[in-house]
Parts: structure tokens; C-alpha cells; sequence
């Protein structure tokens, strides 16, 4: 198993919606111009680190799956249903799989969002710095 960390799990979701969705434009981030219908955008919404036992570590991205509907609320409704098939289980370009924890979607704005929760834990090596060694000179 390769390192995973927060650019593979964000690169997973746009290539699963790349594959899925040829004919679409998938896009990262803050996008200012440029969007059509039936386009999506992947954007890193938050992600937690939180310290566990040892050198392991809980990591919980927050990915935002944004489609901007070609047919109004009921393609929002088709899409929301295909999303949380096709991005329950993502991999990455390393190859690893990846589940979901949670997906949650809503329709705002007659605008799709995907809220994806990929909970995995990661090790991450420490070092400590030793002491040195102690030389004692006795005299007597």
C-alpha cells in the first residue's frame, strides 16, 4: 500500500468522474469562468489530523463533488443517485482503494453538491533524538 495523502484521494475523485462522465468537464477548485452545464468541480472542502496511538494518524477529508445540472432538480436527482454509487469506493493513481465513511449530497441553488468523508489512517515515522552517553570518571 502506497502513501495516501490529500491530492491522491482528490485525484481518485476526478479521475472516477473523468471515467464515468467522459463527455463532462471536471474542474478543481475555484473556477471563475468557464463552467457549462453538466460540468462538475472537485473542491477539498476540509480535512481533519488527529493523533491516534503511536505513529498512526486519522485523516478525514471532506471532498465537495459540485454538479451544475444540464435538466434542473430531477438530473441533480439522477446525478446525486450515480455520485453515491460511482464515488462509495474511489482509487487512487497509486492504485489503493478508498472507502467512503460518508457521502451526503444536497441541491442548493439547483446546483448539486456531493459531500464525500474519506476517513483513512496513515503512519507517520518519528524520531527522537537520544541522549547522549553518560562517561563517568571515578577518581580515588
Amino acid at each position: 500500500m502506497s502513501e495516501i495523502n490529500f491530492n491522491s484521494i482528490f485525484d481518485g475523485v476526478s479521475l472516477a468522474l473523468h471515467a464515468a462522465f467522459p463527455a463532462s468537464k471536471v474542474h478543481g477548485g475555484n473556477v471563475k469562468q468557464g463552467l457549462s452545464p453538466g460540468d462538475f468541480n472537485v473542491v477539498l472542502l476540509s480535512a481533519g489530523h488527529t493523533k491516534e496511538v503511536g505513529q498512526r494518524y486519522k485523516r478525514t477529508p471532506v471532498v465537495d463533488v459540485i454538479y451544475y445540472p444540464a435538466g434542473g432538480e430531477v438530473d441533480c436527482y439522477d446525478k446525486a443517485d450515480k455520485l453515491t454509487q460511482l464515488l462509495g469506493s474511489i482509487k487512487t493513481p497509486q492504485g489503493d482503494t478508498i472507502h467512503a465513511a460518508s457521502c451526503e449530497w444536497q441541491v442548493d441553488g439547483d446546483v448539486l453538491h456531493v459531500f464525500l468523508r474519506y476517513d483513512h489512517s496513515i503512519f507517520i515515522v518519528q524520531t527522537h533524538d537520544l541522549m547522549e552517553t553518560l562517561h563517568i570518571e571515578q577518581e580515588g
